[in-house]
């Protein structure tokens, strides 16, 4: 068996149920660690008809092949499938990190029945009021900028390692605001490898549809454009939004000119995840640098190198 394949009995007793989607569901799995994953495992076990036709070798083998501080850094940014777990000589399920506690939010159901789900970027879209009386997060202006620019670091991370997510969506990033303001990705079994085919087939999310037919790094780039606008213009109809105009008031001249390159029909015309994150981190650490009190002028002195002197009281040079 392959170093980055391993047997469901190795995963041991499975904890509780956390999660459950079209075509998987995820348990705790308590019982397995691994000396290159730093926290608690999940078995994301695929639902019959969903196992993932070919590729997932080649996108757990990659994270596997980067140095340890790349992969601490994909780790942080992305809940990457690190093993895959095979019963019978056919592939089960993925192991992934747990998704830290930061990530999920407690809901109450109108039934009245309280429920933990993730924190998904979608809630970012909502009207800051609005989220507000439903008990939900209202980022500020500084907050929302502070996820972008980890949205951005993180597809930088995977586009500089031949990657393509894909399927950029309202669900498949969550965020946190406490602490430090940033994302993960999440489904990121469906992520492939640049010129390779997808694991599980990359789709576009309605209102997503880049204007190509293809899905690449480009169209990454544009689903990225589409993440900021609705980010930085939450509120009604944001979330179908494709107007840049919506952002202009959070964003400095330059800024606007990036966000409407991204969206541009012409892929060459878009600016690179890099390209946001410096401008990002710019517009970050200007506020900081104003909200600094400039240092206390020198105490008033006569001129250097002079003093009085207590008997004649004149000025003489000092020795």
């Amino acid at each position: 068996m392959r170093s980055h394949t391993i047997g469901l009995h190795e995963v041991g007793p499975l904890g509780g149920q956390i999660g459950a989607g079209g075509q998987a569901k995820v348990f705790l799995a308590p019982a397995i660690t691994l000396d290159d994953v730093a926290g608690p495992l999940v078995y994301k076990q695929y639902k019959p008809g969903h196992e993932p036709p070919h590729g997932l070798s080649a996108v757990v083998a990659r994270r596997l092949r980067m140095d340890v501080m790349t992969r601490s850094r994909l780790d942080r940014l992305a809940a990457w499938p690190v093993r895959i777990v095979e019963q019978g000589g056919a592939v089960s399920g993925v192991l992934m990190p747990l998704i830290p506690s930061g990530f999920f939010e407690n809901r109450v159901l109108p039934s009245g029945q309280p429920k933990r789900t993730l924190r998904e970027v979608q809630h970012l879209f909502i009207d800051p009021g609005r989220a507000a009386r439903l008990g939900m997060p209202a980022p500020t202006d500084a907050e929302r900028l502070t996820v972008c620019r980890d949205f951005a670091a993180a597809l930088h991370l995977l586009h500089r390692n031949e990657l393509v997510i894909g399927d950029i969506n309202a669900k498949n990033a969550v965020f946190r605001l406490d602490a430090r303001p940033c994302v993960v990705i999440v489904d990121c079994d469906a992520i492939r490898i640049k010129g390779a085919a997808a694991v599980v087939r990359q789709l576009n999310a309605p209102d997503w549809e880049p204007p190509e037919d293809t899905l690449s790094q480009a169209t990454d780039l544009y689903k990225f454009g589409l993440f900021v606008l609705r980010c930085l213009g939450p509120g009604p109809m944001a979330s179908v939004s494709r107007d840049p105009a919506r952002a202009d008031a959070v964003l400095a001249p330059e800024g606007r000119k990036l966000l409407r390159a991204s969206l541009s029909r012409r892929p060459a015309d878009r600016p690179t995840a890099q390209d946001w994150g410096r401008y990002l981190d710019g517009l970050l650490i200007a506020p900081r640098r104003q909200s600094t009190p400039p240092p206390p002028p020198p105490a008033a002195t006569s001129t250097p190198g002079w003093k009085r002197d207590p008997r004649t009281k004149r000025w003489v040079q000092a020795t």
